[in-house]
Parts: C-alpha cells; structure tokens; sequence
C-alpha cells in the first residue's frame, strides 16, 4: 500500500472515531442533564410536601397526576389513645381528625393532623352508660354529625366540640340511624329499625327528603345497611352490610348494580377526589378499593391483613378521606386510626 493510501485510511478512521467521541460526548451529556433534572424533580417534589402537607400528586401534571392515582397506599402512622374506635371523621384539609370511642367513655375525640389529642366530647348530661356514639361526619362548615344507637339520635356539635342540637326520628314510630354522611344541602343515614333497614336523605335540620330501600335480600333491598356516600354524578353508594354486598343506585334512588364477590361484612365507605370507592371489610380485616368513574364498580385492589403491626387490622369499622389523598382507618380492636396516604 503506499504512503497516501496508509494516509487517507488513517485519516478515515481517525474521522469515525472523532464521530464516535461526540456521540459519547453528547450521551454522556444528555445523562448527566436527564439525571440532574430527576434529582431536581424529587427535590422540588419533597420540599412540595414537606410545606404543604399535600400528596405529591397535587404537585404532578395533569398526565401525571392520572398515573398517581392508581398507585396504591401506604402506611404514615397510627393515632392511639382511643378505646374500640368505631367512626371517623376528617375535615377536608386535614387538620382535625374525629375518632368514635365505641367502649370506656364512649366519646368523640379530636385529633390535630399530627394525631396530637385536643379535646374530647359528648351529649351534655348523659353517663357513659346511656350513650353509644357510632358513626361520625364533618360538614364543610365544621358542623360535625354524631349517630347514638341508645339516645336513637344524631347529635350536632360546632367545630369545638360544643353540642348544638339533636336530630330525632323524622317517624312517628321512632327510628335506629347508624351510619351517617354529611355533604352540602343534605346528609346520608342508614337506618336500621327491625324490618325497615333503608337510606334516608335528611335536610340538615332533619326533614325527611326522600327515602329508598327496604329490608330483605334482593337488589335494592337492604339488611343492617352500615353506611351510605355518594359521588360527584349523584350516585349511592350503600355498605348493605348483612347481606355481604355494595348496592348502587342513581340519584333518583333507582338500583344499578349490586357488588356481591368479595365482601364479608362491609361497613364504612368514602370516596376520594379520584373517584375512587373505599369499603371497609371488618371480617376480612381489609379495605377494598374500587373505581367509581366509570357506569360499572370495577376492583382495583385490596390492602391491609390481620395483625397488629404497621398496616395491619383487628377488625376495622370506617374510612375518612382528606384531600390531600390521606386516609384515616378505625382499627377498632387495635384501639387506634391507622392513617395512610396515596
């Protein structure tokens, strides 16, 4: 070969090469660049709740924000210092936790979002012995709504915990309200009299506005219905709780669907901003979450098991939603709310 044929591949390769080093070059770069905006991500991302107290997804794009919402929960931590909690309650930022004692004194504790107790609270002149709060819910004002099995009642208090008044039976034969659920014009009880299971939509100053199911075991019929929500189009939701089952219907009260497979014993419920359903199972010791968004219930998934460690239940009654995608758990015989988040 002679000295210009040794030269020009010389020169050649030395080009391939040269390519090749800015390609590297350039990759090398568009890593370090991919990996500095990732770490900047989660910084910003963990400063965002860090000051705000608000799931990260708030923080995402819309896009994002969509991917989030079908990641499951996790455990945060447990609020002790309640005996056999039944109901609670959340107020939609989170800052004031409502816990049912359903044994010792039989009362209503507050909580700050740190699980810090802040004070207590009953139906003035009434011994532990005549009382049983059960479920609990908290307006968008602060009213906070009590269900008392003995007094036959739903107790009213401000934000403080001071009594207001006292819904009695819209019935001239008397009346069990067992679950309850506050929204804007209207709350939600279920209602358990022997033979007249059902759903009652009330005014907030107790009226009777409407009124649907009836006690048996066939679609739209109920059996101990524990609790009853609805979602953003107006449908019900109904924890049908002897019956082992979640029945749906429209915002006219007309059955949609039943959800049988599953449940052992379902007691509260609640909805989040996802559009996701919440049932509390108390036997099987786990919570079941479904999508709502859609005409038909679809299982997304379960969490929880037996036990008594982080995230584990001992037969657990009712759900809260904040929405900051928190979740508050009664583990009623692990005496405490567990609190998860998204």
């Amino acid at each position: 070969m002679s000295g210009n044929g040794i030269v020009s591949k010389l020169s050649a390769l030395s080009g391939a090469l040269g390519k090749r080093l800015v390609t590297l070059g350039r990759l090398r770069l568009a890593l370090i660049a991919a990996f500095s905006l990732t770490l900047a991500t989660s910084a910003s991302l963990w400063a965002f709740y860090l000051t705000t107290h608000q799931a990260i997804s708030k923080a995402l794009p819309p896009a994002q924000a969509v991917f989030a919402s079908v990641a499951r929960p996790r455990y945060l931590f447990s609020i002790n210092g309640v005996t056999q909690p039944y109901g609670v309650a959340v107020t939609p930022d989170g800052e004031r936790i409502y816990a049912v004692d359903g044994g010792g004194e039989r009362l209503v504790r507050a909580f700050d979002r740190d699980g810090n107790l802040l004070f207590t609270f009953g139906p003035p002149n009434t011994p532990p012995g005549s009382r049983l709060p059960v479920y609990i819910s908290v307006d968008l004002s602060g009213l906070v709504y009590v269900t008392d099995r003995l007094r036959a009642s739903i107790d009213i208090y401000d934000a403080g915990g001071n009594y207001r008044s006292s819904i009695r039976s819209p019935y001239k034969e008397g009346w069990m309200p067992l679950g309850v659920r506050a929204f804007g014009d209207h709350l939600l009880v279920t209602e358990v009299s022997k033979g007249k299971d059902r759903v009652l939509r009330l005014s907030k100053d107790g009226k009777l506005l409407s009124e649907l199911g009836r006690a048996g075991s066939e679609p739209g019929e109920c059996a101990y219905p524990n609790s009853a929500t609805e979602d953003s189009l107006g449908r019900l939701y109904v924890s049908d709780g002897n019956n082992a089952r979640v029945q749906v219907f429209n915002r006219n009260g007309a059955f949609l669907q039943a959800w049988e497979t599953d449940f052992s014993l379902p007691r509260g419920m609640d909805i989040d901003g996802y559009q996701r359903l919440h049932v509390v199972d108390t036997i099987a010791q786990q919570v079941i979450v479904f999508d709502a968004s859609k005409d038909q219930l679809e299982k997304m998934f379960s969490f929880g098991e037996p036990g008594s460690g982080d995230g584990q239940f001992a037969f657990p009654s009712d759900i809260a939603i904040d929405d900051n995608d928190h979740l508050y758990i009664s583990d009623r015989d692990n005496n405490r709310i567990q609190v998860w988040v998204y």
